[in-house]
């Protein structure tokens, strides 16, 4: 039994019968990353590679996604999940939480029969256009200079190959991908920057074809909307979650090297337009150099009705990069921050981000 197995039991909020399986990410949840490599979910260690004799579905029902399904229905871990483990006996809340959420109450009902998975995640490549000073390589074809040693250092972390770059290897995966896309209900891009890669709106154009329905997410920096962004969200069920990481423009220019304010705020705009405020999402990693003014990140979110997301700054791999953990700050910037955050708190209009105002306090 993994330590404090029971103390993260109680701290999942799905019904009492369902936690017969310790985890639904490989139930529900398939991820596909840049070089091929198929898992539940990103934090999984131990992956099986997607290739002409490995096929999407044989990998989701007799391949390694069968063996963690197999650990989940016997209230363990795989191998792979080291992740999980480590923080559960670390009593720290594990991403198996976040796999709880990601379906519906008939969870362990689509568990226990043989099915397809409802969500599919691509980290398709890492090209991108920015170089963003808290990014890395992994994410982005433009640090390449910069982490040229991360790359030789850990080269099955950074090195991989952009394998769906090659239109061979593109097509052949969208055929397989065609059996599934009937059985999903959420498409997930991220990684790099899914608007400047020509495979994306292959899939896209086949996602509107078969399952219109489907809700497409796409993570984006915002710099991108040209017509094949206009197609795709008159054709596709549109969700985006926009990286803008500040609203001020000085915090801004330092923090997305490459992109222009002006231009990714008039984008944001446009996107509004076309798909409504309901389907935009706007996203911060919360950092030293735009902590004072995170709060006005939720301002403008409230102010145009979009959602908030926020993911915190990790110093691991960076350490060749400024240094903007949030443990630099000063004791008055982080009194400044928590004060107009919690006022915040006890606003009404804001209430819709109240979790994510709370997680930015408990950071800081």
């Amino acid at each position: 039994m993994i330590k404090n197995w029971e103390k993260f039991q109680k701290k999942r909020t799905i019904a009492e019968p369902d936690k017969i399986i310790s985890c639904y990410a490989a139930f529900n949840h398939f991820r596909m990353n840049r070089d091929g490599e198929m898992s539940p979910c990103c934090f999984s260690d131990v992956r099986q590679k997607w290739s002409k004799s490995v096929s999407l579905k044989e990998y989701w029902f007799g391949g390694l996604n069968a063996e963690y399904q197999d650990s989940f229905l016997s209230q363990g871990l795989h191998s792979g999940c080291g992740t999980c483990k480590n923080r559960i006996e670390s009593d720290i809340t594990p991403p198996i939480l976040d796999y709880d959420k990601n379906f519906t109450d008939d969870r362990l009902e689509h568990a226990l029969s043989e099915n397809y998975p409802k969500i599919f995640e691509f980290e398709i490549s890492n090209l991108c256009n920015l170089a963003c000073e808290m990014c890395h390589v992994g994410l982005s074809s433009k640090l390449f200079e910069r982490d040229k040693h991360l790359i030789e250092k850990f080269p099955f972390v950074y090195g991989k190959k952009n394998i769906f770059d090659d239109d061979e290897s593109m097509d052949l995966m969208i055929e397989q991908f065609k059996e599934f896309i009937p059985h999903l209900e959420e498409i997930r891009f991220v990684g790099g920057e899914p608007f400047v890669h020509k495979g994306m709106f292959k899939i896209a154009k086949v996602i509107a074809d078969i399952n219109p329905d489907c809700s497409l997410q796409i993570c984006t920096n915002g710099t991108v909307f040209n017509k094949k962004v206009e197609e795709i969200c008159r054709n596709n069920n549109l969700r985006i979650t926009i990286s803008v990481d500040s609203v001020i423009e000085e915090e801004y220019k330092q923090i997305r090297l490459g992109a222009k304010y002006k231009t990714t705020y008039d984008n944001v705009q446009k996107f509004k337009e076309m798909l409504g405020s309901d389907k935009i999402t706007v996203n911060a990693t919360f950092m030293s150099i735009n902590a004072k003014n995170i709060d006005k990140l939720f301002s403008y979110a409230v102010e145009n009705d979009f959602g908030t997301f926020i993911n915190f700054y990790m110093r691991e791999w960076r350490e060749h990069t400024k240094d903007w953990s949030i443990s630099t700050m000063t004791i008055d910037d982080r009194k400044t921050s928590v004060d107009r955050l919690t006022a915040l708190l006890g606003d009404e209009d804001y209430k819709r981000h109240y979790a994510e105002i709370q997680k930015v306090i408990d950071l800081l």
